[in-house]
């Protein structure tokens, strides 16, 4: 029954495998490019993320190079995650109700459909296969026994075990490394024998999982070495991601009135950061009996932290690595509850949190997108109609799937497999989908609009115009509306750079608008 019910919840998720991928996603899927053509991330194509999730869209792009792998990969990802839940939820309380409690309540209110755009920005985010890694770890923590010798080896390989995965996450976004607390912290209280292990069996385990946890960061760290391309390695994804985080607070004091503020703001408006929490309440509680009942609490607090480092823009990506953490404390607590609540109080809690459910999250949505996608997967609506779903191409929206699949449709028309083209804006499906390569390793307009390391030579306005000089593009395409209020726009940004301008005006004419673009074409004499 409860088997059903989450393949139900499954199979309700299908029909997003009609939607387009996210300008994110867009971006991962073509540094995955470049690496499957023998390029590199940092030297080839430029992008702050850490590069667990560039090596993961190439893999994924070598299965299958279709922008559905972007929900396909989204749905196996959740679908694991539930369930390592249901063991999981059974080695914090001992209640096979609590694992089953923990996968049904992530699949139904963490599902993305819910979110805006029916979840086209967060499916398949870092944050997606870092919330499946660390629900992995916790698992393995949770087979540890320190305290029965005959099983010593096996305890040692499921805490280095443990490390690899949480290593794994640090590749994925360097922020992850936080979830080394609730692990460090399983490994004291997740421990099932009866007697106290020794201290020499607890300290051996987190050595395990520390040394586990270094090992895929050094290889990552070795890799670009060995290809020279370190220094453009830590400018990426360490100088470029403190400023990027540091910009949005004012001060340390800002940073820690965000974190303790932002999951009560969050909880008003995601039914499952709502339960959540309130299943943290009540297992502190339970858990001065039974420090294993922390455990979730303990997660859900280095998810928050998680989400703060990143700064406080509140982007929707950066809360789906709380998912699992929320729904096993939601599960256990629901679970313990029920064991000791008697039927009227049972009734009356249901009715309050389902009424509470009902009001915070949007439902009505979720079953309108899903019920759109369908149609889609269903060939009942033209590819042009359903993707103008996802942003309306003439509308001023920053991402819109109609127009950048109409710009890759231009661009893959109006040039030859060899040629480079350029799009100075931030609609990465342009080159995804067109099967271009760009023309500058700046494949996307913030580096250079904001001056990161403009005084290094090949950064800034001077790095990619000598890109530009070099491969000179068939194409350029410069974008409107896609970086205010926060900043410039691309093509306003553009025009404010003297020798971009000349570089463009000599070698180039305007040929169209095309929606959100500007489209020149190169002069046949230059």
């Amino acid at each position: 029954m409860l088997a059903a019910a989450c393949a139900a919840l499954l199979l309700v998720r299908l029909p997003s495998l009609a939607q387009p991928a996210g300008a994110d996603q867009a971006l991962y899927a073509y540094v995955g490019q470049r690496i499957l053509d023998g390029g590199q991330p940092y030297r080839d194509a430029w992008d702050q993320k850490p590069p667990g999730i560039h090596f993961a869209y190439a893999a994924l792009w070598r299965l299958w190079p279709h922008e559905s792998v972007v929900p396909a990969a989204d749905l196996v990802l959740a679908a694991v995650t539930a369930v390592l839940l249901i063991p999981l939820g059974r080695a914090v309380t001992g209640s096979e109700a609590a694992g089953w409690a923990s996968a049904l309540i992530f699949l139904l209110l963490g599902n993305p459909a819910l979110g805006r755009l029916g979840g086209v920005r967060v499916r398949s985010q870092a944050e997606v296969f870092i919330a499946l890694f660390i629900t992995a770890a916790l698992l393995l923590v949770a087979r540890l026994r320190p305290g029965a010798e005959a099983r010593s080896r096996r305890s040692r390989f499921a805490a280095l075990g443990a490390g690899l995965l949480l290593g794994l996450a640090i590749v994925f976004k360097y922020n992850a490394a936080v979830f080394a607390v609730p692990l460090a912290f399983g490994v004291f209280v997740l421990d099932a024998d009866s007697r106290r292990p020794p201290a020499a069996a607890w300290l051996r385990n987190l050595a395990g999982l520390a040394a586990g946890a270094l090992v895929i960061p050094l290889a990552t760290v070795a890799h670009f070495a060995y290809y020279g391309i370190f220094d453009d390695f830590i400018r990426a994804t360490i100088t470029y991601n403190v400023r990027y985080s540091g910009e949005t607070y004012h001060g340390p004091l800002h940073a820690v009135s965000y974190l303790l503020t932002f999951p009560i703001g969050y909880a008003r408006v995601d039914p499952l950061w709502l339960v959540g929490g309130a299943g943290c309440a009540v297992l502190l509680l339970f858990g001065l009996r039974s420090r294993a009942l922390w455990l979730p609490v303990a997660w859900v607090a280095a998810a928050c932290l998680s989400i703060a480092i990143n700064g406080s823009r509140g982007l929707p990506q950066y809360f789906v690595q709380a998912g699992p953490a929320f729904a096993l404390a939601a599960g256990c607590a629901a679970a313990l509850s029920w064991q000791r609540a008697g039927r009227t109080v049972r009734i009356a809690v249901l009715l309050l949190i389902a009424i509470a459910v009902w009001r915070v999250g949007d439902f009505r949505r979720g079953w309108d997108y899903t019920t759109y996608d369908l149609a889609g997967v269903l060939g009942r609506l033209d590819r042009d109609t359903y993707l103008a779903r996802y942003g309306r191409a003439d509308s001023g929206d920053k991402y819109s799937a109609l127009a950048v699949h109409q710009l890759a449709d231009y661009l893959r028309a109006h040039s030859s497999d060899g040629d480079r083209v350029f799009v100075f804006g931030f609609s990465p499906w342009a080159y995804v989908g067109s099967d271009r390569v760009s023309a500058s390793r700046f494949f996307w307009s913030r580096p250079v609009i904001v001056g990161f390391e403009a005084g290094e030579p090949r950064y800034g306005v001077r790095g990619l115009l000598d890109d530009l000089q070099t491969a000179a593009p068939k194409i350029v395409v410069l974008q409107h509306r896609d970086w205010d209020p926060d900043g410039l726009n691309s093509d306003e940004f553009w025009r404010t750079q003297p020798s971009l301008v000349a570089w463009l005006n000599a070698h180039y004419v305007k040929s169209t608008d095309l929606h959100n673009f500007e489209i020149w074409t190169r002069q046949a004499s230059s």
